[in-house]
């Protein structure tokens, strides 16, 4: 009966300790199953993340075909003789250079060459641009030096105003006379050159001696004593506008004299 006793309590006492070890051994799986899912969470988070990244690659790095860069070509030669015919400037040449790069500007430089009217220029000019936004106001990019060089009428007929748009350092205005001025010539030249040709035995072309670079349009009768001439010159607006300044002169007597009718 004792025997029976003992092996019961040896039993009892070994069924808990089982169990007890059957738990660590399932915690221990229950461990090692979290962690492998764990795994297998960042494993699938870092594909996904391959998976977008790809997908951007491909969508940035998609060969664009001939008729597409054709058709962008032509959009945009489109679009520079539409500026062509609005601003009257052609630009035949444009480079910039990094001079300067720190962490909070930058001093780049700008040279152009191109055409108002039929008239060659270079241009010239640095630009100092914050990288930082500026808290206090006023503009991000400063244009800090201007250079120009143009063809000899224009340096005579507009010295004051070139020199006055150099101090400035105003790109804006300096192309806006430009080409205002080369629009007016070439009006002033078509217009003569079109009444010299029509009327070749009333009209006749004079180009003036000066430096200023006005033409005469002289208008005779060949039958009277008369002869008119028209002194086309050129003068400077405010804002840099360029209009024509016409004066007119009429020769009646046989000694040539003259008298001013007309001036605008």
């Amino acid at each position: 009966m004792k025997t029976q006793q003992r092996k019961a309590r040896v039993v009892s006492d070994v069924i808990p300790q089982n169990i007890e070890n059957q738990r660590q051994q399932n915690e221990q799986k229950i461990s090692e199953l979290q962690a492998e899912v764990l795994s297998l969470e960042q494993r699938l988070q870092q594909f996904r993340n391959a998976q977008s990244l790809q997908s951007v690659k491909s969508s940035d790095s998609t060969t664009p075909t001939l008729d597409s860069v054709t058709e962008e070509i032509q959009k945009l030669e489109q679009l520079v003789k539409e500026n062509e015919i609005l601003t009257g400037i052609t630009i035949s040449e444009a480079t910039c250079s990094v001079l300067e790069q720190d962490m909070t500007s930058s001093l780049r430089q700008h040279a152009i060459v191109g055409e108002a009217g039929g008239k060659q220029f270079k241009l010239q000019y640095d630009v100092r641009e914050q990288l930082q936004k500026v808290e206090s106001g006023g503009s991000e990019a400063e244009v800090q030096m201007l250079e120009m060089d143009v063809v000899h009428d224009m340096v005579v007929q507009l010295e004051s105003n070139l020199q006055a748009v150099a101090k400035a350092v105003s790109v804006r205005e300096l192309l806006q006379l430009l080409a205002s001025y080369g629009a007016w010539v070439e009006d002033r030249e078509r217009a003569i050159n079109h009444f010299a040709s029509t009327f070749p035995e009333l009209v006749k072309r004079e180009d003036s001696n000066d430096e200023q670079g006005s033409f005469n349009m002289v208008i005779s009768d060949p039958h009277r004593d008369l002869q008119l001439r028209v002194l086309w010159e050129l003068k400077v607006l405010p804002m840099q506008s360029v209009v024509p300044d016409l004066k007119l002169q009429v020769e009646a007597s046989p000694e040539g004299e003259s008298k001013r009718l007309i001036s605008s």
